[in-house]
This record gives C-alpha cells, structure tokens and sequence, in this order.
C-alpha cells in the first residue's frame, strides 16, 4: 500500500524577506493602495477580514480593530492592534473619503489579490494576500513580539500553528544574532 505523504504546512508558507518587504511598499503609487496593502501587512488579517471591515470596527483612540466572529474563518471574534503610522493613514483616507460609517473599502477579495498582484510585479517580488499576513507573522516573531501576542493578533486557535513560523527564518535569524552580537 503506497503510502499517503502529508502535506508539509511549514513548506507552503510564503513570506516576504524584510528587504522584499520595503520593495513592495516603496513601489506603491496609489494613497487607498498603501493604505490597504500597510494594513493587511500591520495587521496580519485575513484578506476576507479585511474586505468586511467596517468604520465602526475601528477604536481610533485604543489603536484596535475589532473583528466580529461572523467575518472571520474560525468563527472566533478578535480584536487587533494596528500600529499609529497606518492608523493615522487609514483615518486621512476615511476624511478624504468622507466616510464615516459602513465598509471601509468597497473592494471584493479577488481585487485586493489583483493590486497585490499588480504591486508585486512592479516591485519584482512575489506576494499575495495571505503572503502578507504570513510576512507579518514571521517579522512580529524577528522583532521579538511575544508568540502568544501574535497568535492572538492573527487568530490561530492553536499555538502550534503560530509556532510553525519561527521555524521559517533561520537566515534572518542567525542575521540578527550576528549583528547584535558583532558590536
């Protein structure tokens, strides 16, 4: 009997290197298009998350984003923290917008995947949604945020899967052990 060979989680993830990273913000020309891209990448959400986003969501003052469980995948509501930089960001494209209740952005998945998509090439690197949510999980984990922080951040409701990670960057790691330890 042949036997089945499981599928290795760790070999599917994809993630943008810190430089790839810097690549594909820099080559964002577009004011609503950095603001969802940084948003997706500060946040870790997922890309369906993302899409149901409502102003009302949003703690301007806390710095949270406040996921209601219908709109995530493991039916677990969450509430994220978003760094000041792409919240202010997200506040000037609200004003600019005139928005003040209802979704965020009126962009359905598969377009959001097309200007990640369009941005990526420009900055000749490969990413998609799920790629920035991977990206922002490994760079939480190098800049030493707390694991179980960043498994509440993303919502894994294991912390095994939020483990997997740490395992992806041992360039990046031996890296900063080497620059911390050469001054």
């Amino acid at each position: 009997m042949a036997k089945i060979q499981k599928r290795n989680f760790k070999d599917s993830i994809k993630y943008l290197k810190k430089d790839e990273w810097n690549k594909l913000k820099a080559s964002i020309d577009n004011y609503r298009d950095k603001v969802i891209i940084t948003l997706l990448y500060s946040t870790g959400m997922r890309v369906g998350e993302f899409t149901k986003l409502e102003v009302q969501d949003i703690d301007f003052e806390e710095r949270f984003i406040r996921i209601p469980p219908e709109n995530t995948k493991t039916r677990t509501g969450r509430t994220i923290f978003v760094p000041w930089e792409v919240l202010n960001d997200l506040k000037a494209y609200l004003k600019l917008e005139k928005r003040k209740k209802g979704r965020i952005f009126d962009l359905t998945t598969r377009r959001i995947q097309q200007l990640i998509k369009k941005y990526s090439a420009r900055a000749g690197v490969q990413a998609s949604p799920h790629t920035l949510r991977h990206t922002h999980v490994v760079h939480s984990l190098l800049d030493k945020v707390p694991i179980t922080a960043v498994q509440g951040q993303v919502g894994h409701k294991r912390l095994s899967t939020t483990q997997i990670y740490s395992k992806l960057a041992p360039e990046e790691i031996r890296a900063a052990y080497e620059g911390k330890n050469s001054g």
